[in-house]
């Protein structure tokens, strides 16, 4: 028997900690790990170190000199009728204690590791070396932990608690590839995607795959975001961002860094991420985030673009990032990684023996043939085969054979349509009729929640009465507690958060049982809010900027929403939420807005606008999802949103809605490069509001006038129409229009281009200065970009230093809202300065970044400017990065498209890119691009046309 030596009193027996007979104990009481865990107070994933005696050290036995330990100690001798004396005996008191009964080492943790796979089973032995839980439970979740080494550590953090599968059957192969594959260095692939159908296994597979990782100290971060529980994208990437936050290391976490703005998470995310640590991020449910298809988006296609820019990333690669994803959708978004950035496993049906085996787990008894009758009625389906056997063990006896021949033929009926997902509902229909009615009405109403509820937010809903608690009238903690427990051992409700009395179930299970409520899910809502719900009455006297109260609103709107009560849903976004204008504009909060905007047309189809809703409101709603939509970044489902405002506002006697609609649809456009559609679309706008105009109508259509013609004026200049575009501009000071914000901005542009630095900076001057003072903030934004690249174009370089102070002004908007528009402009010009100032690396990487935006999001001249400059950065390095610049400048070429100026821009550089080839045929190809770029330069007036002549003369041309 080992003994350990104490000061003073010389060596003593060691103590052991009795886990064997802990775990006996729970299984005797018919409770969980994580009813245990809830009862004495501490994380399931510190109270499963002591179930399975991890917390006994191999030398120095287990020590309860800590105060957290002697404190698990009591309260597990108090909940669970043990005394001190047996949970802690000496080393030979346990080596003798009697082994655990079979069928409980099955349940327990033993079973864990010895099924599971052969990694999984290596990760769960690690599990045990985590540092104290005394230690773990002052460390924040997932914070990086102390290291002794060079090497970071991170702790896994679990946003959200996946669902386990009370018995997890087979499995085995994936399970080995996913440990195989998170130890990998890189990983091959980045991304792994588990696809099926709901209830396929693929949430269980994820949660078993997390169980073997354990929740020890890791090189790199483990992230477990569930959109079950939280659809919202901005609140996982600011938990991303905050969690993967440089500052890890030897030393232990650095001083936390503020939240992130709405335009700062993603790029966080991605600087951490790019860092190097092998960091996971495990995200299920991502179907919820995801388009079914139809006339707004593609199949599969995420509906935010900051996550499918993430996810993008990192199936390119990014440091050692790597993602496994749950859908039950094709990741379209990666379809171009699917030969070696992205996986797709598709979980197969059990197969008879593993069905079998689940079967018996739960307690079905019978033959080989009345088990597999229980077993065509699902179809190899695992949450139907596991609702199947809870249901005949809780009120079949556990007998096979009494699963009448009316319920199987019922069950057969579901072959006529969905097969799985019919089967599936005609069992939790026989489950419904079979539960008692406190838990029936105790599940209906949990499933309006699918973020999980807390006990306390339960039994708010018991006080309420009436039909508020339905069959729960009368209730108390206690019978609450039970009744959650035993819709817990029934695997129809599961812990949602880690160390909180939450709760939640499965998406089917909560999609069938909340058809059962009987009473308005906006009211069980309200009722369960551990706040009051806002006022709707009124609009309040501001719009909230505090996220808690946002919160609340857009979950009262979308309850309305699903309760078909879309004028008082449109009322809160309107008034109380202020609509784009606050939401967009003052909060940034543009994937809210989207999401919110997606609720009202009830999917990706932004003409599907509740009908009960006037034609302007329908109008007005489909355009501002389209303003959501361009601000981050998702070009193509703007324009159909402005489409589908277009066609509503046609039939509307006013004009000046289908005029702006027109000219928003064409500035949009202008940004995919589509430059002849724009110019239709604006001559188009122009002549509708110029005949109200004319008509006197009303002045407004005046203004709707002068914009068309403002903006048409910018089009025609990015075509090469200089003449044309100059007149326009002259035309609208003949109107009487004083220029401001865009309209100055893009008439800056036009004399910026054509040399006349002085007028362009002036201009803007003013424009920032009256921007400012209306609140236009992002017109602020693209000013100081405009004015950035004025002070480059001085010559000599330029002035740097003030152009780097504008840079720092345009990227507060940037960052505070995410719009991608002017995150290029920022990016453009950071490139331009690093250019000047001879940081070629920060040059290039700029601009590649820029690039990777512009390609993701479908802004065609964008990427055709910023690869240009990072072909000039390449070209500043010297011959040895020629072929580089050439290919850049290339491409640049390619994507310049209609844009003339770009198009000139693009030749030139290309041409002194092959002239500095050693090569003939390059040298006469590179003449060829710069008598293009020069005779293009000309007609434009460009003021480097003296410049592309030059450098067609000496290569004799």
């Amino acid at each position: 028997m080992a003994r350990v030596s104490r000061a003073g009193r010389g060596a003593e027996p060691a103590v052991r900690f009795n886990h064997t007979l802990l775990q006996r104990a729970r299984l005797d009481l018919d409770l969980t790990q994580e009813q245990v865990a809830a009862s004495i107070g501490v994380d399931v994933r510190t109270y499963r170190r002591y179930e399975s005696g991890a917390v006994n050290d191999p030398r120095l036995g287990f020590s309860v000199r800590s105060p957290s330990r002697r404190r698990i100690i009591e309260r597990l001798g108090a909940e669970l009728g043990l005394a001190e004396a047996e949970l802690l005996v000496v080393e030979a008191e346990a080596e003798a204690a009697p082994a655990a009964d079979p069928a409980a080492e099955e349940a327990g943790a033993a079973s864990q590791a010895a099924e599971a796979p052969a990694g999984a089973r290596r990760a769960l032995a690690g599990a045990g070396e985590a540092p104290d839980e005394e230690a773990a439970e002052k460390a924040p979740a997932g914070a990086p932990a102390p290291s002794q080494g060079a090497a970071p550590a991170w702790r896994p953090l679990h946003a959200h608690t996946l669902q386990r599968a009370r018995h997890f059957v087979g499995r085995a192969e994936i399970l080995d590839r996913l440990a195989a594959w998170a130890d990998g260095s890189p990983p091959r692939p980045r991304v792994i995607a588990l696809l099926g159908v709901g209830g396929a296994g693929k949430t269980a597979i994820a949660e078993r795959f997390l169980q073997g990782l354990g929740d020890a100290p890791r090189p790199g971060g483990v992230l477990v975001w569930s959109f079950y529980d939280d659809p919202r994208t901005e609140a996982f990437l600011d938990q991303a961002a905050a969690y993967f936050a440089p500052g890890a290391g030897a030393s232990g976490p650095a001083a936390p860094r503020p939240q992130a703005a709405p335009g700062e998470q993603l790029a966080r995310l991605k600087e951490a991420l790019g860092q190097g640590p092998p960091h996971l991020l495990v995200l299920d449910g991502l179907e919820t985030v995801q388009a079914e298809g139809g006339a707004g988006r593609a199949h599969g296609e995420l509906h935010d673009a900051l996550l499918r820019r993430l996810l993008c990333a990192i199936a390119s690669g990014l440091g050692g990032a790597r993602a496994l994803v749950t859908s039950r959708f094709e990741l379209a978004d990666l379809s171009a990684w699917a030969e070696g950035g992205l996986a797709t496993i598709r979980p197969e049906p059990l197969c008879e023996g593993d069905a079998a085996s689940l079967l018996r787990r739960w307690g079905i008894r019978g033959d080989d043939g009345a088990l597999g009758a229980l077993l065509e009625t699902t179809g190899g389906h695992a949450l139907s085969v596991a609702v199947v056997g809870s249901y005949v063990g809780a009120f079949l006896g556990g007998d096979a054979g009494r699963l009448s021949a009316a319920q199987a033929a019922h069950l057969a009926e579901a072959e006529q349509d969905d097969v799985l997902a019919r089967r599936l509902s005609s069992v939790l229909s026989a489950y419904a009729r079979a539960l008692p009615p406190g838990e029936r009405d105790l599940l209906a109403r949990l499933s309006v929640f699918p973020g999980g509820a807390g006990e306390e937010a339960l039994l708010q809903l018991v006080r309420a009465g009436g039909e508020i608690a339905g069959a729960m009238v009368g209730w108390g903690a206690a019978e609450l507690a039970r009744g959650l427990a035993r819709l817990e051992r029934l695997g129809l409700v599961f812990a949602a958060r880690p160390g909180e009395r939450c709760y939640s179930t499965h998406p089917f299970v909560r999609q069938h049982f909340k058809s059962l409520l009987g009473v308005p899910p906006e009211r069980v809502h309200a009722a369960g809010s551990a706040a009051p719900p806002p006022r709707l009455d009124e609009a309040p006297r501001r719009a909230p900027r505090e996220r808690e109260a946002v919160d609340a609103y857009e979950a009262i709107l979308t309850e309305l929403l699903g309760a078909g009560r879309a004028g008082e849903a449109y009322d809160i976004y309107a008034l109380a939420l202020g609509g784009f204008a606050h939401l967009g504009l003052k909060l940034g909060d543009m994937a809210r807005g989207a999401r919110i905007l997606r609720a009202f047309a009830g999917g990706d189809d932004p003409r599907g606008m509740p009908a009960s809703l006037p034609a302007r409101v329908r109008a007005s709603l489909a355009y501002d999802a389209g303003l959501y939509a361009g601000a981050l970044g998702d070009l193509a489902f703007a324009c159909a949103c402005y489409e589908a405002h277009n066609e509503i506002a046609g039939a509307l006697a006013d004009p000046a809605p289908i005029a702006t609609g027109l000219r928003t649809l064409a500035y949009t456009e202008r940004l995919r490069g589509d430059l002849t559609g724009a110019r239709r679309l604006l001559e188009r706008s122009a002549e509708i509001a110029g005949g109200a105009a004319g008509s006197a109508r009303r002045a407004a259509d005046q203004g709707h006038a002068v914009r068309a013609l403002a903006l048409l004026a910018a089009v025609l200049h990015d075509l090469g129409e200089v003449d044309a575009a100059g007149e326009r501009f002259a035309r609208l000071r003949e109107l009487g229009d004083a220029p401001v914000a865009r309209r100055a901005l893009w008439e800056a542009e036009h004399a910026l281009a054509l040399g006349r630095r002085d007028e362009a900076r002036e201009a803007t001057e003013r424009n920032i200065a009256e921007c400012r003072r209306r609140g236009w903030e992002g017109h602020v934004a693209h000013g100081h970009t405009l004015l950035g690249l004025a002070l480059l174009d001085g010559g000599e370089g330029g002035d740097v230093a003030s152009a780097e102070a504008h840079l720092v002004e345009a990227r507060r908007w940037a960052a505070a809202t995410g719009e991608v528009e002017v995150a290029l402009r920022c990016h453009e010009l950071a490139a331009r300065i690093a250019l000047a100032a001879g940081r070629l690396d920060d040059g290039a990487r700029q601009a590649l970044e820029g690039l990777h935006v512009a390609e993701a999001c479908g802004f065609g001249p964008f990427r055709a400017r910023l690869a240009l400059v990072a072909a000039r950065c390449a070209l500043a390095r010297g011959a040895g990065a020629a072929a580089s610049a050439t290919a850049l400048a290339d491409s640049s070429v390619a994507w310049a498209g209609e844009d003339a100026w770009a198009r000139a821009d693009a030749l030139h550089w290309a041409g002194v890119a092959r002239a500095a080839a050693a090569r003939g045929e390059e040298r006469a190809r590179g003449r060829e691009l710069l008598a293009e770029a020069a005779a293009l330069r000309a007609r434009l007036r460009h003021p480097g046309a003296g410049a592309s002549r030059e450098a067609l003369a000496r290569l004799g041309g």
